[in-house]
């Protein structure tokens, strides 16, 4: 008895030595992340251009020697597979390379350093680690800002066999308590897309306007039009809105009436036929415009971003995680009006999407003073980790 006392008492000590020194390896991983992260946040990459951040990105992969290794995927775009040791489901883990273009610069506004070397770290657990089912994957997307990365990498990744079951991102949140998780239900973003209407008249002296063909009236009737369509709620199935970012008549020149214009408006909706719907009302409705006055239309489209859709079970092995490793969180009560490009990734994989708490005195995202909080990385390392090794 005594010595089976002894026995336990020995585990025991051993467990706990274990422990501390698992709990001193993720310190030296963690700092080692922050320190990443400030190499990576010295070199900010706007969309397309992302070359030193995926030379970096690279160099940090090569260490941790993966299976799979593809690079230069959609422009930039990077993906690194590690084998488990045994047959199951496939885990892709997304971040994004690209900073933002703002007056001053190049800058990492958004925490897309952060994300990588959240990554980057994960990178280094799962080749020392191979106890878990399936292969994981990291993913690094470029031209993320600009919503062309991600469809650009799926291309590429399909002519290459590569393809995932589950698919899983987040982002740093602002506004929300530091390190709490947010999820999703259903949809996490809108869906949204650029719309230019151009219109094409003629131009008139200034002090015979009777003889232009101008696209002023159609211009501010369509925007109004749009703007109206904003509240008429029975006419979609969810939530819908336009937004009139930019409006170009002519050119500077007091002499002359103008002969063209520009129309440009983002809009936006959480269901993908809703969207559609919009664009087809506005642009009959244009279209109707510039036959009364006379006017040549031509309409394009730019950045184009379906809806973001989250999965109940993807979700659930999200909000596992957080539950075990005693996280606080919530799930969000309406989804993000803006849009993400996660969605290209999201079509064929069970999929989540979620937020964690950049800390409710930090700037927005996007805006000068904004700084990425590094105690983030040790959360989404423990939800990462335990979604991997307990699925």
């Amino acid at each position: 008895m005594n010595n089976f006392l002894l026995l336990k008492v020995a585990v025991l000590i051993l467990i706990n030595l274990i422990g501390m020194s698992l709990q001193s390896q993720d310190r030296d991983l963690l700092q080692k992340m922050i320190e990443i992260r400030g190499e990576l946040h010295l070199i900010p990459e706007y969309s397309h251009k992302e070359e030193k951040t995926a030379a970096l990105v690279t160099k940090y992969l090569k260490e941790t020697s993966p299976d799979y290794l593809y690079t230069s995927i959609g422009g930039h775009g990077i993906i690194a597979g590690y084998q488990g040791e045994s047959q199951g489901a496939s885990l892709m883990f997304r971040c994004e390379l690209d900073a933002i273009m703002t007056e001053k610069g190049c800058n990492h506004l958004c925490g897309h350093d952060g994300h990588m070397a959240i990554l980057l770290g994960l990178s280094k657990i799962v080749s020392k680690n191979r106890a878990f089912s399936g292969t994981v994957w990291l993913l690094f997307q470029p031209a993320e800002e600009v919503g062309e990365g991600a469809a650009l990498m799926v291309k590429e990744m399909q002519e290459k066999g590569v393809k995932f079951d589950f698919a899983f991102s987040l982002h740093n949140k602002p506004g929300i308590p530091l390190n709490k998780v947010v999820l999703h239900q259903g949809v996490y973003a809108a869906g949204s897309v650029g719309m230019e209407l151009f219109f094409k008249g003629s131009p008139s002296h200034a002090a015979s306007p009777e003889k232009a063909v101008s696209p002023y009236k159609p211009i501010f009737e369509t925007a109004n039009y749009m703007h109206e369509l904003n509240s008429k709620r029975e006419l979609f199935t969810d939530f819908t809105l336009g937004t009139v970012v930019n409006i170009s008549l002519g050119d500077v020149n007091y002499g002359v009436t103008p002969g063209e214009g520009y129309l440009r408006m983002t809009l936006r909706s959480f269901v993908d036929k809703d969207l559609d719907k919009l664009c087809s009302l506005i642009e009959g409705y244009a279209s109707e415009k510039a036959l009364e006055n006379g006017l040549k239309l031509t309409t394009s489209y730019f950045d184009r971003f379906p809806a973001t859709l989250n999965d109940a079970q993807a979700n659930k092995m999200v909000e596992r995680a957080v539950i075990e490793n005693h996280i606080e969180y919530e799930y969000a009560k309406t989804p993000e009006k803006g849009s993400d490009d996660f969605a290209f990734f999201a079509f064929n994989a069970t999929s989540s999407y979620f937020d964690i708490g950049n800390g409710i005195e930090t700037k927005d995202l996007h805006q000068q003073g904004y700084k990425f909080s590094d105690q983030i990385m040790e959360t989404a390392l423990v939800i990462y980790r335990s979604i991997i090794y307990k699925n």
